[in-house]
């Protein structure tokens, strides 16, 4: 071939690479600005929730009477309660002192606290050779798993946040080019602030897997120590049994139908371990297919169902067709595969959606990386895009129905338990704070209801 027609060729293919890269772009463009919406209209989906009628009022009730100083001695959320949570206690004790009961300028620290997550996670993308296009994704995966838009529009679940925010800086850390000291001193603080923010965190200790292979005896005193003083605390503020759950609670929703007579007659001795996998089991289906919601078996299979069972599909093809990547990258990919997999061992014998955000999360950095590995076996750069942008319309829609429901469950919440109830339902609760709550949430109400 002579130079003058490889030249001619040339200029004939540098106008279609300009437009396959345009309408690449172009796609990305419309990714972006959808996400912003989807952002803002979480905005105004938390700043039109009232408080929560139970966890939130009680646990700011506590929080009035008490000091900086009780916190780390005290149980959290109530006098009596089997939980032990001093780094959550601050924060919600910061907010209070600077809000008191208005529950609008939580909403607007949640929010930030929810761009923070995705700030990191951006960094997280970008530290693994992700496409740009991944955090989008996540984003709008964040907000349509209920796993996860749970926690980020409950207050009184901003601590289980602050969790996702250490998970998300720990991995930052890891992909870092900082030495294994330095690594394994920020990895422990994210531990122990996600351990003192939640019993959840505990989950985090699968991070001290980066460093079997560089400061094994290092990362156990860290790990270790940290997993002992924290056990320790606990036992000192909660007692000898340092809040561990009990039949009736192991239980959980699933059989609410029973009596407590009953519950203990049926899973009396090892039967309760039984029930416990099945839990387990129970939380891994909800969080791979959506069959299951607090153990319920789903009689019917709803559009999410669809959504996780074909996004658990992407990340098994994905993982199939995984390409060498450096060593750091593939450590990753174990931790948040521990995490998606291990949380539901060391979560609560049930668990509520809510409760399921750690997991959930990791799992969005699975589908993230199994969707770019999928895409590196397309022709083009516009092809790659659009296969990402398939998953990212997916979970879009999955996030229009979730902030809806939450819309409904809010309006439900007004109606049924703040309209029809001028005294607090819970005796712990001064009659101030239910009547402060119940007027803000009264103000929500649409005006042909108020």
């Amino acid at each position: 071939m002579s130079d003058e027609s490889m030249t001619a060729e040339a200029q004939l293919r540098r106008p279609q690479a300009l437009g396959a890269a345009g309408v690449a772009n172009a796609i990305l463009a419309v990714m972006a600005i959808g996400t912003v919406v989807w952002l803002g209209l979480l905005l105004a989906t938390m700043l039109r929730q009232p408080f929560e009628a139970t966890d939130d009022l009680i646990w700011l009730a506590k929080l009035r009477s008490d000091s900086f100083l009780d916190l780390p001695l005290s149980p959290a959320w109530m006098v009596q309660s089997a939980f032990y949570r001093p780094v959550a206690e601050f924060l919600l004790k910061c907010l209070y002192a600077l809000f008191g009961l208005n529950p609008t300028p939580y909403r607007y620290v949640q929010f930030a606290v929810f761009l923070l997550l995705m700030g990191l996670s951006l960094q997280v993308v970008r530290r693994l050779g992700l496409r740009v296009e991944s955090v989008l994704l996540i984003t709008v995966f964040a907000i349509g798993s209920p796993f996860i838009s749970g926690s980020v529009v409950w207050i009184s679940e901003l601590p289980h946040v602050l969790v996702l925010v250490c998970f998300a800086a720990a991995l930052l850390v890891v992909l870092s080019d900082r030495t294994v000291t330095a690594k394994l001193a920020l990895c422990g603080l994210a531990y122990a602030i996600a351990l003192l923010s939640k019993e959840n965190g505990i989950v985090l200790i699968a991070f001290s897997i980066y460093f079997l292979r560089a400061a094994p005896f290092r990362a156990a005193i860290v790990f270790g120590g940290i997993t002992l003083a924290y056990f320790a605390m606990r036992a000192v503020v909660l007692g000898p049994a340092m809040g561990t759950a009990g039949v009736d609670e192991s239980v959980g929703y699933f059989f609410q139908m029973l009596s407590n007579e009953e519950r203990r007659r049926l899973f009396s001795g090892y039967a309760v371990y039984k029930l416990y996998a099945y839990n387990v089991l129970a939380q891994l289906g909800a969080l791979a297919f959506r069959i299951t919601q607090w153990g319920i078996i789903f009689d019917r299979p709803h559009y999410q169902t669809i959504v996780e069972t074909l996004s658990t599909a992407l990340i098994v093809g994905g993982f199939f067709v995984f390409r060498n990547r450096p060593r750091p990258h593939t450590m990753v990919l174990v931790i948040v595969t521990v995490v998606v997999i291990g949380a539901p061992f060391l979560s609560y014998s049930y668990a509520r959606d809510r409760h399921l955000a750690l997991p959930a999360f990791a799992y969005a950095f699975l589908l993230a990386v199994a969707v770019n590995e999928l895409a590196s076996l397309l022709r083009s750069r516009t092809q790659a895009t659009a296969l990402i942008a398939c998953v990212w319309i997916a979970w879009s829609l999955q996030a229009g129905l979730m902030l809806r429901q939450i819309n409904w469950s809010s309006a439900d919440v007004i109606e049924r338990l703040y309209r029809a109830n001028e005294k607090p339902l819970n005796p712990n609760l001064p009659p101030d704070v239910w009547a402060t709550a119940r007027a803000h949430a009264l103000s929500l109400a649409p005006p042909s209801r108020q």
